[in-house]
């Protein structure tokens, strides 16, 4: 992908006739993780070369392009199971409690899923939910992925309601995070 057809799906993403470049060396040189970064006034995006994106309203969300840049290469890394360079320092890992896969551990979330698990989270009937910070302040609020109306118009009530999500029929919990974004986690 090139930086004009990234910056295409960066306008389309992001509802901008116009979006700047935010050149990022490590980005740009990561030929698998990596990809271009665009700013369209208050809004963010991060336009992968394997084709994903992943955006933000940056100053509600508390980010700026800088912090999306390095949220987006550490997802993908360890999605693809990719070290970070060496000036990184290690993070310690366990595995996936779905699938197996090393996933970055915190002592506060020990049955935490991997992202590419938690990409597949349903509600009890398998409808796929995304589940997200209600704002600023924190909350939790989940949707439907699947909704007639549109992506992200329909609550997912009973999720919201009970933390209760499941992955491949696999029982787990959902909710905020306790620094800010959502946290998956198997139910034993």
């Amino acid at each position: 992908m090139t930086r004009d057809e990234a910056a295409a799906k960066a306008r389309q993403v992001l509802g901008a006739d116009d979006v700047e470049p935010h050149v990022d060396p490590e980005l740009e040189g990561d030929p698998l993780c990596g990809g271009f970064a665009f700013v369209a006034g208050d809004s963010g995006a991060v336009i992968g070369y394997r084709g994903g994106y992943q955006t933000s309203v940056l100053e509600l969300s508390g980010e700026t392009i800088e912090t999306l840049v390095i949220g987006w290469l550490a997802e993908q890394r360890h999605q693809y199971g990719v070290d970070a360079p060496a000036t990184e320092p290690a993070r310690p890992t366990h595995p996936c409690p779905i699938c197996g896969r090393p996933t970055v551990h915190q002592d506060r979330y020990p049955a935490s899923v991997c992202p590419d698990c938690a990409s597949r989270v349903t509600d009890r009937d398998g409808r796929p939910i995304l589940g997200y910070n209600e704002g600023l302040g924190g909350g939790f609020i989940a949707f439907y992925a699947d909704s007639p109306t549109g992506r992200q118009t329909e609550i997912a009530s009973e999720v919201i309601e009970t933390g209760r999500c499941w992955i491949d029929g696999i029982e787990c919990t959902i909710g905020e995070a306790r620094f800010g974004g959502v946290v998956v986690e198997r139910v034993d």
